[in-house]
C-alpha cells in the first residue's frame, strides 16, 4: 500500500513516497536581471531521484516570474509498471499548487548523505519553502479511484501487483526552512528537523 507523504523541505521539494506495491523540462526565466546573477541559478532545471521500487521523484526548479529571485518548485512522482522504472509510466502524482522557495543565505553544514555514512560537509543555500493549502492528485489512463478500508485511494496495476496512494484531502498551508546543495550534477535537498538540518532527497540532473 502506497501512502503519499508531503515533506516540504527547504528545497521546496515535496517528497512523494510510499511503501509496498507495487528530456529536460522547460524552465522559466526571471523577469529583470536578478535571476541571471543569482547564486541559485545553478539549481534551475529538471532533477530526478533514483528508482525506488516502481517509483521515481521529479523536481522542476525555476525562478518565480516576478524579478524577486524566489524559486518555484514543481514536484511530481512517477510510478512505472516495472519495478526497475523501465517501460511506461502508469501514474503521475502531483500537487495542486507550486511551492515557493525564498533565499535565506548560505551555511556550511555537516549532513549524513546516507544512513551508514559519516557526515559530509556541504555548502547549503538556505531556503524557506512555502505553499498555500493544497491537495494531491494522481492521474493515468488506468488509475482507479476506489474506497479501500474506509479510505479513498488511487490504485494502478504494476507488474507485481498494485500500487495505491491514499487521498488525504486538503493539506494545510506550510512554511518550512531547509536548503539546496550541489555537487557536480547531483542535487541534495535538506530540511530542518528537530533543530538540525538533515538530508531530505538526492537528485541528479535530468
Amino acid at each position: 500500500m502506497k501512502k503519499l507523504l508531503a515533506v516540504l523541505a527547504g528545497s521546496a521539494a515535496a517528497l512523494l513516497t510510499g511503501c509496498g506495491g507495487g528530456g529536460s523540462g522547460s524552465t522559466q526565466q526571471i523577469a529583470g536581471d536578478s535571476g541571471s546573477t543569482s547564486a541559485l541559478a545553478a539549481y534551475i532545471g529538471t532533477w530526478q531521484s533514483a528508482c525506488d521500487n516502481h517509483d521515481r521523484q521529479l523536481l522542476v526548479i525555476a525562478f518565480k516570474n516576478d524579478g524577486s529571485g524566489t524559486l518555484e518548485m514543481t514536484p511530481t512522482g512517477e510510478t512505472y509498471f516495472k519495478a526497475d522504472c523501465s517501460g511506461p509510466v502508469v501514474a503521475t502524482d502531483g500537487m495542486s499548487t507550486r511551492i515557493t522557495g525564498k533565499p535565506d543565505g548560505t551555511a556550511d553544514m555537516l549532513i549524513k548523505l546516507s544512513d551508514n555514512a559519516a557526515a559530509t560537509s556541504l555548502r547549503v543555500d538556505k531556503i524557506t519553502s512555502s505553499t498555500p493549502a493544497y491537495t494531491f492528485q494522481r492521474t493515468g489512463p488506468t488509475v482507479k479511484y476506489v474506497l479501500r478500508s474506509n479510505v479513498q485511494q488511487w490504485c494502478v496495476e504494476v507488474d507485481n501487483g498494485e500500487s495505491c496512494m491514499w487521498d488525504e484531502g486538503m493539506q494545510a498551508a506550510q512554511s518550512i526552512p531547509g536548503g539546496l546543495s550541489l555537487r557536480g550534477n547531483e542535487l541534495y535537498t535538506v530540511m530542518l528537523d528537530k533543530g538540525a538540518y538533515v538530508l531530505d532527497m538526492h537528485y541528479v540532473k535530468k
